[in-house]
């Protein structure tokens, strides 16, 4: 039966820091163990189903009845994978034991499996791919995220520690559960909310935010734990009438204006943003410039990087580029955070954003022509929106800088070459309108523009009684 109230699903990304009840060399061979069995089981389980598909093209579809309980059996897979292992001497009764009463994988791990994963592969138009040759057969690599299923009758598995300490039950094996320490020093404040607000809901009920599923991850020797969780839509009261314009901004990241009055976030708001991606970026082009010249300078030369190859001599900007990454994506979190906000704010049911495709001359000289990480943005705006019931649409930005936002008048000569000549002490040129006269920041009109309900009709309207021509995406 479908849930009353819709959800929406995230998954956050914590690392283990050590075993709590236990030893790092216990902690890791079972669940290296564990892995491995579950390798095996997965892989067992794809061949079973395609197999079963491939008879089905054999037989009469008619006399061959369906059986629909996929998990039943993996569970069967379980139990054949346990005789395997004995059978292989790679396990003995007492340790199989440990991890299930007769099967090779803990229950909660098969459960998982079948729902997340077996799931998702297993469509008669995927096997039919591979029957034809046009796809191959998807199996699992060794090294494969292991997922947990969290029952939702079960108590929330994520506790805190009267020290303030996040601790979780991994459910790999039979009880006592391995216990383990998420790290929390370096976590984004988001990042602390989620896990706040699981802990919170103590019952893992509906009516907040439930985990739903663990994955157990290793990269790099490293232990990872990805927190599949959902919660409720907001109910925030949001008109569609009432939307919000995104503009590239040319002193600023980006500059947004509501449709049903003259609030925004502009330049006051945003400049101490702007300054920081400008600093971001000048070191970036100054110490990519140093590593790279670094290399053709004199061996005795005390940051000469000359020999041992080209993997040598690039570390540094593979290292400074894992930086900048970074960066962008706390800043860019920061920005969609800021715009969505506003929408709320002011009960914007619609956020409307440029389509920059193709526009690579047009935004020569903004924050995207200088490889502002734009689409990423774009990107963190769509789907925090989404968590927020707020639609974001994609506009044709033809002509958008250039319309008056007041009386809709176009001024086909207010291009980038114009504001580029005529700035004033560094700040980006006013848009004054010769029909009107209205006069404000370039950046705001343009804002106001894309903010407007039905845009692209009301400028190809306008085009065609000025006599201009209107360029489509």
């Amino acid at each position: 039966m479908p849930e009353e109230n819709p959800r929406l699903q995230k998954v956050a990304k914590f690392q283990i820091i050590k075993p709590v009840n236990m030893l790092w060399p216990e902690f890791r061979k079972m669940i290296w163990d564990a892995r491995y069995r579950y390798w095996r089981l997965a892989n067992m389980a794809v061949c079973e189903n395609y197999m079963r598909f491939h008879r089905q093209c054999r037989m009469d579809h008619k006399d061959l009845k369906e059986d629909k309980s996929e998990n039943h059996k993996v569970k069967i897979l379980n139990r054949t994978l346990r005789k395997m292992l004995l059978e292989e001497k790679q396990a003995t009764e007492e340790d199989l034991s440990k991890y299930s009463r007769d099967g090779a994988v803990s229950g909660y791990i098969c459960g998982a499996f079948e729902k997340m994963k077996l799931s998702a592969i297993k469509s008669k138009s995927k096997w039919r791919e591979v029957l034809t040759g046009k796809s191959a057969l998807p199996l699992f690599k060794r090294d494969l995220a292991m997922p947990i299923n969290c029952s939702d009758n079960q108590p929330c598995l994520i506790e805190k520690t009267d020290s303030g300490e996040y601790e979780v039950n991994l459910r790999i094996c039979q009880k006592p559960y391995p216990r383990v320490l998420l790290s929390t020093a370096k976590i984004s404040g988001g990042e602390r909310s989620v896990l706040e607000r699981l802990v919170s809901n103590e019952t893992n009920s509906l009516g907040g935010w439930r985990h739903r599923f663990f994955e157990v991850k290793e990269k790099k020797g490293k232990w990872y734990l990805h927190v599949c969780y959902d919660f409720p839509k907001s109910e925030t009261k949001l008109h569609k009438d009432i939307a919000v314009g995104i503009d590239t901004g040319w002193s600023v990241p980006l500059y947004a204006a509501i449709n049903n009055g003259h609030a925004r976030i502009g330049y006051k708001k945003l400049k101490a943003l702007g300054e920081r991606i400008k600093s971001l970026r000048k070191q970036t082009i100054a110490r990519r410039r140093s590593i790279q010249n670094s290399g053709s300078q004199d061996l005795s030369a005390p940051v000469s990087r000359t020999g041992h190859g080209r993997k040598h001599i690039l570390a540094p900007i593979e290292k400074l580029e894992g930086k900048i990454d970074n960066a962008y994506t706390t800043l860019n979190h920061q920005l969609s955070h800021c715009v969505v906000k506003f929408a709320k704010d002011h009960g914007a049911g619609v956020i409307q954003i440029e389509n920059l495709s193709g526009l690579a001359n047009e935004l020569s000289g903004t924050f995207i022509g200088q490889n502002w990480r734009y689409n990423q943005l774009q990107n963190y705006i769509k789907y925090k929106a989404q968590e927020n019931g707020i639609e974001v649409k994609k506009i044709n930005p033809f002509y958008t800088s250039r319309r008056c936002s007041n009386c809709g008048f176009i001024r086909e000569d207010f291009n980038f070459e114009y504001r580029n000549a005529n700035k004033k002490n560094g700040k980006s040129t006013m848009f004054e309108c010769p029909e009107c006269n209205y006069k404000d920041s370039a950046d705001y009109n343009a804002a106001r523009n894309i903010a407007t309900l039905d845009i692209e009709d009301k400028i190809r309207l306008q085009c065609q009684e000025q006599g201009l021509e209107y360029k489509e995406c």
